[in-house]
């Protein structure tokens, strides 16, 4: 009995020393856990989200993709008395949306006489919704003339989409001899069918100053009033026929030209437009 109650007590002592172990143990992770913040934590590896742009992406977004756009139209007009001439323009822009190069290219033939040229290279910066502020130099061959047949000017204009849809063009220009004039071309498309159009357009230009030897009297020198109707065989291909009213006043009198009377007619025509 005595060996039994003495086997007792120590198996009883052994388990007692074994459970104050384990929950020391245990006490000890405990604490080890409380200073360990990271035990409470989810083993997941977060990364920041990554705001790294391509250039060329943060350009397209930003209306900053290069484009290209021309316009090219020949048409031949005839007038009351039959005596023709030949138009020839090409207009293009290259650029993003907010910044372009807009160059403006025009030849025109008179029946008989030498071929005269108009040419625009503008900087065209955009101000507005629909609307581009432009500025550059304008060159003008006039081989009707005896003298200074070649002419540069200062231009400065806008470019844009007035109110209802005209599709609107003024502009500014300046030269030597106290040269100062302004023009304004402005049209509205009006569809008749999804491929038959109607183009209403006004041309105009004023002289406000002139003291070169070919002077043109100050005012309103020359109006155009016309009504284009064009066939879209595609959105790149529109021939067109073209009836207009035009207005030229006369030149006045100076050292190198004789006063002239002004001139009023009508001009029919044909013509095709190609967009690429």
């Amino acid at each position: 009995m005595n060996i039994i109650n003495v086997n007792k007590h120590v198996l009883g002592i052994s388990v007692l020393l074994a459970s104050g172990q384990i929950f020391a143990q245990v006490d000890n992770e405990m604490l080890t856990q409380q200073h360990d913040h990271s035990f409470m934590q989810p083993m997941v590896k977060h990364e920041p989200p990554s705001h790294e742009i391509s250039s060329s992406e943060h350009m397209n977004e930003h209306g900053g993709e290069i484009y290209q756009s021309s316009e090219f139209t020949s048409k031949w007009l005839s007038d009351d008395t039959g005596q023709g001439v030949w138009q020839t323009q090409l207009e293009s822009r290259i650029g993003t949306d907010e910044n372009k190069l807009f160059v403006q290219l025009n030849a025109e033939k008179t029946e008989s006489e030498n071929t005269n040229y108009d040419t625009k290279f503008m900087y065209s910066r955009a101000m507005a919704d629909f609307w581009d502020i432009q500025a550059g130099i304008r060159y003008i061959r006039d081989t009707e003339k005896m003298e200074e047949k070649n002419q540069t000017y200062t231009a400065f204009g806008l470019n844009g989409l007035a109110p209802y849809f005209f599709d609107t063009d003024i502009y500014m220009y300046i030269g030597k001899d106290q040269q100062m004039f302004a023009s304004l071309e402005t049209d509205r498309d009006f569809l008749i069918t999804q491929k038959l159009v109607l183009k209403p357009y006004l041309d105009a230009e004023v002289v406000i100053s002139d003291e070169s030897k070919y002077a043109k009297s100050n005012g309103l020198t020359s109006l155009s009033l016309g009504l284009e109707t064009r066939y879209e065989i595609t959105k790149n291909i529109m021939p067109y026929i073209d009836v207009s009213y035009g207005y030229e006043k006369g030149d006045k009198q100076t050292n190198w030209q004789d006063e002239s009377s002004s001139e009023k007619k009508w001009l029919y025509g044909a013509g095709i437009q190609f967009n690429f």
